[in-house]
Protein backbone atom coordinates (compact mmCIF):
# COMPACT_ATOMS: atom_id res chain seq x y z
CA UNK A 1 0.00 0.00 0.00
CA UNK A 2 1.20 3.50 -0.72
CA UNK A 3 2.55 5.98 1.76
CA UNK A 4 2.03 9.67 1.24
CA UNK A 5 4.20 12.60 2.06
CA UNK A 6 4.83 16.15 0.88
CA UNK A 7 2.03 15.82 -1.64
CA UNK A 8 3.68 12.86 -3.40
CA UNK A 9 2.89 9.16 -3.47
CA UNK A 10 5.37 6.34 -3.55
CA UNK A 11 4.74 2.60 -3.70
CA UNK A 12 5.37 -0.54 -5.64
CA UNK A 13 2.07 -1.96 -6.88
CA UNK A 14 1.67 -5.72 -6.49
CA UNK A 15 -1.36 -8.01 -6.63
CA UNK A 16 -0.84 -8.94 -2.97
CA UNK A 17 -1.28 -5.29 -1.94
CA UNK A 18 -4.66 -4.81 -3.69
CA UNK A 19 -7.33 -3.90 -1.16
CA UNK A 20 -10.45 -6.07 -1.33
CA UNK A 21 -13.77 -5.44 0.37
CA UNK A 22 -17.47 -4.71 0.13
CA UNK A 23 -19.50 -1.55 -0.26
CA UNK A 24 -21.08 -1.05 3.15
CA UNK A 25 -21.08 -3.33 6.16
CA UNK A 26 -24.44 -2.76 7.89
CA UNK A 27 -26.51 -5.00 5.64
CA UNK A 28 -29.41 -6.72 7.39
CA UNK A 29 -29.08 -9.74 5.08
CA UNK A 30 -25.64 -10.41 6.59
CA UNK A 31 -27.05 -10.91 10.09
CA UNK A 32 -26.89 -14.62 10.92
CA UNK A 33 -24.94 -15.30 7.73
CA UNK A 34 -21.79 -13.26 8.31
CA UNK A 35 -22.52 -11.61 11.64
CA UNK A 36 -23.54 -13.82 14.57
CA UNK A 37 -27.35 -13.67 15.05
CA UNK A 38 -26.99 -11.99 18.46
CA UNK A 39 -24.29 -9.48 17.46
CA UNK A 40 -25.37 -5.92 18.38
CA UNK A 41 -25.53 -3.61 15.32
CA UNK A 42 -22.97 -1.26 16.87
CA UNK A 43 -20.38 -4.07 16.81
CA UNK A 44 -20.72 -4.82 13.11
CA UNK A 45 -17.89 -2.55 11.96
CA UNK A 46 -15.53 -4.05 14.54
CA UNK A 47 -16.43 -7.54 13.32
CA UNK A 48 -16.12 -6.63 9.63
CA UNK A 49 -12.80 -4.77 9.97
CA UNK A 50 -11.16 -7.73 11.69
CA UNK A 51 -12.27 -10.09 8.91
CA UNK A 52 -11.65 -8.07 5.74
CA UNK A 53 -8.88 -5.62 4.81
CA UNK A 54 -10.93 -2.76 3.36
CA UNK A 55 -14.36 -1.18 3.10
CA UNK A 56 -16.03 1.18 0.65
CA UNK A 57 -18.04 3.33 3.06
CA UNK A 58 -21.26 4.61 1.43
CA UNK A 59 -21.95 8.33 1.67
CA UNK A 60 -25.03 7.75 3.83
CA UNK A 61 -22.95 5.85 6.40
CA UNK A 62 -20.72 8.76 7.30
CA UNK A 63 -22.67 11.74 6.00
CA UNK A 64 -19.54 13.59 4.84
CA UNK A 65 -18.74 14.16 8.53
CA UNK A 66 -15.06 13.50 9.20
CA UNK A 67 -15.68 13.70 12.95
CA UNK A 68 -17.37 10.28 12.75
CA UNK A 69 -14.28 8.54 11.41
CA UNK A 70 -11.85 8.55 14.39
CA UNK A 71 -14.18 6.19 16.24
CA UNK A 72 -13.87 3.74 13.34
CA UNK A 73 -10.09 4.07 13.44
CA UNK A 74 -10.17 3.09 17.12
CA UNK A 75 -12.05 -0.14 16.30
CA UNK A 76 -10.20 -1.25 13.18
CA UNK A 77 -6.80 -2.97 12.98
CA UNK A 78 -3.88 -0.67 12.05
CA UNK A 79 -3.68 -2.00 8.50
CA UNK A 80 -7.41 -1.70 7.75
CA UNK A 81 -8.32 0.88 5.10
CA UNK A 82 -11.44 2.84 4.17
CA UNK A 83 -12.37 4.30 0.82
CA UNK A 84 -15.01 7.00 1.34
CA UNK A 85 -17.83 7.71 -1.07
CA UNK A 86 -18.16 11.46 -1.48
CA UNK A 87 -21.58 12.70 -2.59
CA UNK A 88 -21.57 15.49 -5.16
CA UNK A 89 -23.22 18.07 -2.81
CA UNK A 90 -20.42 17.59 -0.26
CA UNK A 91 -17.57 17.92 -2.74
CA UNK A 92 -17.09 21.67 -2.28
CA UNK A 93 -16.77 21.53 1.52
CA UNK A 94 -14.64 18.39 1.61
CA UNK A 95 -12.23 19.75 -1.00
CA UNK A 96 -11.13 22.33 1.59
CA UNK A 97 -10.63 19.94 4.50
CA UNK A 98 -7.13 19.27 5.77
CA UNK A 99 -7.88 16.89 8.65
CA UNK A 100 -8.43 13.60 6.82
CA UNK A 101 -7.76 10.66 9.16
CA UNK A 102 -4.83 8.89 7.59
CA UNK A 103 -3.72 6.20 7.07
CA UNK A 104 -7.25 4.90 7.76
CA UNK A 105 -8.67 6.70 4.70
CA UNK A 106 -6.88 5.34 1.65
CA UNK A 107 -8.84 7.34 -0.93
CA UNK A 108 -12.15 8.96 -1.86
CA UNK A 109 -14.59 7.84 -4.53
CA UNK A 110 -16.60 10.70 -5.99
CA UNK A 111 -19.72 9.75 -7.95
CA UNK A 112 -20.68 12.18 -10.71
CA UNK A 113 -23.18 12.07 -13.55
CA UNK A 114 -20.76 14.12 -15.68
CA UNK A 115 -17.58 16.14 -15.29
CA UNK A 116 -17.95 19.92 -15.33
CA UNK A 117 -15.36 22.69 -14.98
CA UNK A 118 -16.65 23.37 -11.45
CA UNK A 119 -16.19 19.71 -10.55
CA UNK A 120 -12.69 19.71 -12.03
CA UNK A 121 -11.49 22.54 -9.79
CA UNK A 122 -12.87 20.85 -6.67
CA UNK A 123 -11.51 17.44 -7.61
CA UNK A 124 -8.08 18.93 -8.16
CA UNK A 125 -8.18 20.57 -4.73
CA UNK A 126 -9.28 17.34 -3.05
CA UNK A 127 -6.64 15.32 -4.90
CA UNK A 128 -3.92 17.51 -3.38
CA UNK A 129 -4.96 16.15 0.03
CA UNK A 130 -5.53 12.46 -0.65
CA UNK A 131 -6.06 10.05 -3.59
CA UNK A 132 -9.30 10.63 -5.50
CA UNK A 133 -11.10 8.42 -8.00
CA UNK A 134 -14.21 9.46 -9.92
CA UNK A 135 -17.06 7.17 -10.95
CA UNK A 136 -18.60 8.56 -14.15
CA UNK A 137 -21.30 7.03 -16.33
CA UNK A 138 -19.30 7.89 -19.43
CA UNK A 139 -15.88 9.44 -19.91
CA UNK A 140 -14.55 10.52 -23.29
CA UNK A 141 -10.88 10.57 -24.23
CA UNK A 142 -10.80 14.30 -23.45
CA UNK A 143 -12.44 13.65 -20.08
CA UNK A 144 -9.83 11.01 -19.24
CA UNK A 145 -7.05 13.40 -20.19
CA UNK A 146 -8.54 16.13 -18.01
CA UNK A 147 -8.77 13.78 -15.01
CA UNK A 148 -5.18 12.66 -15.56
CA UNK A 149 -4.06 16.27 -15.62
CA UNK A 150 -5.76 16.83 -12.27
CA UNK A 151 -4.12 13.76 -10.75
CA UNK A 152 -7.56 12.16 -10.36
CA UNK A 153 -8.36 8.54 -11.16
CA UNK A 154 -11.20 7.02 -13.16
CA UNK A 155 -13.12 4.16 -11.56
CA UNK A 156 -12.91 0.85 -13.35
CA UNK A 157 -15.97 -1.22 -14.29
CA UNK A 158 -14.78 -4.70 -15.34
CA UNK A 159 -18.29 -5.74 -16.42
CA UNK A 160 -18.36 -2.81 -18.86
CA UNK A 161 -14.83 -3.37 -20.09
CA UNK A 162 -13.59 -0.12 -18.54
CA UNK A 163 -10.19 -0.38 -16.82
CA UNK A 164 -9.28 1.75 -13.81
CA UNK A 165 -6.81 4.60 -14.15
CA UNK A 166 -5.13 7.14 -11.94
CA UNK A 167 -2.93 7.34 -8.83
CA UNK A 168 -5.39 5.13 -6.91
CA UNK A 169 -6.77 2.35 -9.11
CA UNK A 170 -10.27 1.34 -8.02
CA UNK A 171 -12.65 -1.15 -9.64
CA UNK A 172 -16.29 -1.80 -8.74
CA UNK A 173 -17.89 -5.17 -9.44
CA UNK A 174 -21.25 -6.82 -8.88
CA UNK A 175 -21.72 -10.52 -9.53
CA UNK A 176 -18.66 -11.84 -11.29
CA UNK A 177 -17.41 -15.29 -12.25
CA UNK A 178 -14.04 -16.61 -11.09
CA UNK A 179 -12.27 -16.12 -14.42
CA UNK A 180 -13.48 -12.53 -14.74
CA UNK A 181 -12.55 -11.86 -11.13
CA UNK A 182 -9.02 -13.13 -11.70
CA UNK A 183 -8.84 -10.90 -14.77
CA UNK A 184 -9.98 -7.88 -12.77
CA UNK A 185 -7.30 -8.52 -10.14
CA UNK A 186 -4.60 -8.93 -12.79
CA UNK A 187 -5.78 -5.72 -14.42
CA UNK A 188 -5.47 -3.83 -11.13
CA UNK A 189 -2.07 -5.36 -10.49
CA UNK A 190 -0.88 -4.19 -13.90
CA UNK A 191 -1.99 -0.57 -13.52
CA UNK A 192 0.57 2.08 -12.63
CA UNK A 193 -1.13 3.16 -9.40
CA UNK A 194 1.43 4.62 -6.97
CA UNK A 195 -1.22 5.37 -4.31
CA UNK A 196 -2.56 1.80 -4.28
CA UNK A 197 -5.45 -0.20 -5.72
CA UNK A 198 -8.75 -1.64 -4.54
CA UNK A 199 -11.59 -3.86 -5.70
CA UNK A 200 -15.01 -3.58 -4.07
CA UNK A 201 -18.17 -5.66 -4.42
CA UNK A 202 -21.35 -3.59 -4.56
CA UNK A 203 -24.20 -6.10 -4.19
CA UNK A 204 -24.86 -6.95 -0.56
CA UNK A 205 -26.32 -10.38 -1.38
CA UNK A 206 -23.23 -11.60 -3.24
CA UNK A 207 -20.49 -9.47 -1.67
CA UNK A 208 -19.42 -11.91 1.05
CA UNK A 209 -18.84 -14.76 -1.37
CA UNK A 210 -17.16 -12.37 -3.79
CA UNK A 211 -14.77 -10.90 -1.22
CA UNK A 212 -13.75 -14.32 0.09
CA UNK A 213 -13.10 -15.57 -3.43
CA UNK A 214 -11.20 -12.42 -4.40
CA UNK A 215 -8.94 -12.73 -1.37
CA UNK A 216 -8.26 -16.36 -2.21
CA UNK A 217 -7.50 -15.52 -5.84
CA UNK A 218 -5.32 -12.59 -4.80
CA UNK A 219 -3.18 -14.94 -2.75
CA UNK A 220 -2.96 -17.51 -5.53
CA UNK A 221 -2.08 -14.91 -8.17
CA UNK A 222 0.49 -13.26 -5.93
CA UNK A 223 2.21 -16.59 -5.44
CA UNK A 224 2.13 -17.65 -9.09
Amino acid sequence: MAARGAGRYYATMTISSILVGARGYAHTCWQGRFYPPDLPPEWRFLFYSHRYPALLLPARSWGADLARLPALADEAPPDFRLVLEVPEPALASLAQREDWPQPLVAACLVRLARLTSAHAALLGALARRLPVTVDLRTCSKACKAELAGLGVGLCGRPAAGRPPAGPFALSLVDRIDRRSLAGALRELGGVSAPAGAALFFQEAASALTGVDEALLLRGLLAGS
